[in-house]
């Protein structure tokens, strides 16, 4: 993709390459039963979670000590319910920002007590939202550079 390619290139204007090995996107898929888009499996090759734009995303990876995706969605669903098909990007104060892995929008940032309305959209809080983890991506780089 094309627009991958872009955004690699602004992202390494801003920050080292850190991505993740295929091994690691094969083992957040397993632990959590889901299948990652092709777009955030691209960009995983040289982004990897961390603070971008403002926003301090979870590590793509568990075995680097920080807080990462897969234990963060797995405590969401265990507390909250939150339906198999999402994957917990970040948590900025009293929101959150969750990845759809079978729908359109993709990337939603919701209210955190509106989280329990993703499967309905019932929410009183317009969320913002993103039709793919590129698009989310490229505002978190644009956001970065704008802090420039």
């Amino acid at each position: 993709m094309e627009i991958i390619k872009e955004l690699k290139k602004r992202y390494l204007n801003l920050q080292q390459s850190d991505g993740v090995s295929n091994a690691v996107l094969a083992e957040i898929e397993n632990e959590l039963k889901v299948k990652l888009p092709s777009d955030f499996c691209e960009i995983a090759s040289f982004y990897s979670g961390g603070y971008l734009g403002g926003i301090s995303n979870y590590s793509f990876s568990n075995n680097d000590g920080s807080t990462n995706i897969i234990e963060e969605t797995v405590r969401l669903r265990d507390t909250i319910n939150l339906p198999l098909r999402y994957v917990v990007l970040a948590e900025p104060p009293e929101s959150i920002i969750v990845m759809d892995t079978e729908n359109i929008p993709s990337i939603i940032w919701c209210d955190a007590v509106e989280v329990t309305k993703l499967n309905d959209k019932s929410f009183i809080s317009k969320p913002n939202e993103w039709n793919s983890y590129a698009e989310y991506f490229a505002q978190l780089i644009e956001d970065e550079e704008d802090d420039i």
